[in-house]
């Protein structure tokens, strides 16, 4: 008589969870951010910016003046990411950067005239691509989409 195997039994028995791709946070985010991300390149893609970059002239544009240390964690980047992005900018001239005189560790990153009107120009388009991603929520899951998004970002 052929043996079985007991293993073989237990294995096939055992019910492993569900997963499945759709249900997991990290990729619907992705994809949410792909979406937006998409929506803004291809109306800005004409201005040879990315949306990193742009995030970076905007954050500028609000705040003035920065350390690129600080730029970075407020457009959530790495240090070697922002380093990388303002060069860039800094080399198509819409950013200047000088050494922060209280402290020469630092470097102060700051808008030219040039980048000031970039941005002005972009930040209405922005909000129309955010308008475009957001089109199939009403008010109240707008709202309850920052709320959240706000909370996941800030825990």
């Amino acid at each position: 008589m052929p043996r079985t195997s007991t293993k073989g039994a237990a294995a096939a028995a055992r019910v492993e969870p569900a997963y499945r791709l759709e249900d997991q946070v990290g990729f619907l985010l992705r994809r949410a951010y792909q979406r937006a991300s998409s929506n803004l390149v291809e109306r800005i893609g004409q201005y040879d910016l990315t949306a990193p970059q742009f995030a970076t002239l905007a954050r500028i544009h609000e705040r003035g003046t920065l350390s690129q240390n600080l730029l970075g964690r407020l457009v959530a980047m790495e240090p070697a990411n922002i380093r990388d992005v303002v060069l860039r900018l800094k080399k198509r001239r819409l950013v200047m950067t000088q050494r922060d005189p209280d402290d020469g560790r630092l470097i102060l990153v700051s808008l030219t005239p040039s980048g000031t009107s970039l941005v002005s120009e972009l930040l209405p388009i922005e909000i129309e691509c955010t308008a475009k991603t957001l089109a199939g929520l009403n008010a109240n899951e707008k709202r309850l989409l920052y709320e959240l998004l706000g909370r996941l970002a800030d825990s």
